[in-house]
């Protein structure tokens, strides 16, 4: 991750791939409620796992293997940011209610923000933690639900806290594996180790549940492998090791707003007055969040 001085322009080509990403990331959603219909969720992380191993093998195959060191710390993150996160969000969401593990995920950012200022002394001053604030609060407006939060348990809120940190940790500590290995070398050993401790659980869960592909649910595990795993892996890796954490953690307050509007369009699901609302306050916060300080 960089500190170094930055200006609008300079962040003009990072903003527009990372809000390709977030498009790409939040029509993730409505495309995995789809694909739950065929299989369980453990069983679904490690089919896009699956389908993404080849892809980070490709990409791999010329690359020098890293130390042995840098091997078992990888293999940490992947326990740490792939098997523990997806594990404790499946966990977390069956116990709760869907609009608070929708907010609470969204506070990734915040976390992502405060590990890089703690674990990377990244500076963050007062109005960009109030942007990220501003941003929030419209994840809030848009995923509050107006009828109630019935189902929502404090054991869930905070298994999908803890998943929403753990995620936000891995990202951080990756970044100094990647200036030495690259984004994709990263991404891929990750994945991979990733994947071999998805699938125990995964196992365990279709024992119980079998699963019932069919082309619609394949079609997108390969979407959710190839474009978001091994595609959007790459991405944010190297995004985060490029720019900011600040101007790149508040990007993903968009994927909310993608997220909703993918599930209006595919789904059928209406959206409520509030979106604009909320909408207005991620795009707010954004821009208090990126903007750079005076002088750089």
């Amino acid at each position: 991750m960089t500190d170094s001085p930055v200006t609008l322009r300079s962040l003009a080509r990072p903003l527009a791939i990372l809000t390709g990403l977030m498009f790409v990331w939040g029509l993730s959603i409505p495309a995995t409620k789809i694909a739950l219909a065929d299989f369980p969720p453990l069983a679904l992380t490690a089919a896009r796992y699956l389908a993404a191993a080849p892809c980070f093998a490709l990409f791999m195959t010329w690359r020098p293997l890293p130390p042995w060191r840098d091997l078992l710390a990888m293999a940490g993150l992947g326990m740490l940011g792939i098997v523990g996160g997806q594990i404790l969000q499946s966990l977390g969401v069956q116990r709760t209610a869907a609009s608070v593990a929708t907010m609470l995920s969204a506070t990734s950012p915040m976390f992502i923000a405060l590990f890089a200022a703690i674990i990377l002394g990244q500076r963050i001053g007062p109005r960009h933690l109030g942007g990220m604030a501003v941003a929030l609060a419209g994840v809030v407006t848009i995923a509050w639900d107006e009828h109630g939060t019935a189902g929502a348990t404090l054991l869930g809120n905070a298994i999908v806290l803890s998943s929403t940190a753990s995620i936000a940790a891995y990202y951080v500590l990756a970044s100094k594996l990647i200036a030495r290995h690259g984004a994709i070398t990263v991404a891929g050993f990750t994945g991979l180790f990733g994947l071999l401790g998805l699938l125990p659980p995964a196992a365990w869960e279709l024992a119980s549940r079998p699963a019932t592909p069919h082309v619609t649910s394949v079609l997108i595990i390969l979407y959710l492998g190839a474009l978001v795993t091994v595609a959007g892996m790459w991405i944010w890796l190297n995004m985060l090791r490029t720019i900011p954490a600040r101007v790149a953690a508040a990007s993903q307050f968009l994927q909310p707003i993608f997220g909703v509007s993918g599930s209006a369009l595919i789904l059928g699901e209406p959206i409520a007055p509030r979106f604009l609302a909320g909408t207005v306050l991620v795009l707010t916060g954004i821009a208090l969040a990126i903007i750079p300080r005076r002088g750089g």
